[in-house]
């Protein structure tokens, strides 16, 4: 491979670890908790939980909302 070709395949390796790198430091955020969730998050997690308390909440098969059948 020519030089040329090498320090540009060099440059966007470099380019897509800053951007993962980013992401991960993203998800680490929210996933520790650093970030207080947002108004709508905490609205939506007690929403959830009131509804698994009284048994409003089912787990439905993807299969059976795409309506894919076994076969």
């Amino acid at each position: 491979m020519a030089v040329g070709k090498e320090k540009l395949l060099y440059d966007e390796v470099c380019e897509l670890r800053a951007i993962l790198e980013h992401i991960e430091a993203l998800l680490e955020e929210r996933l520790l908790g650093i970030d207080e969730p947002l108004l709508d998050e905490v609205e939506a997690i007690k929403e959830y939980e009131s509804n698994k308390e009284k048994g409003k909440v089912e787990l439905i098969s993807l299969d059976d909302i795409l309506g894919k059948k076994d076969d």
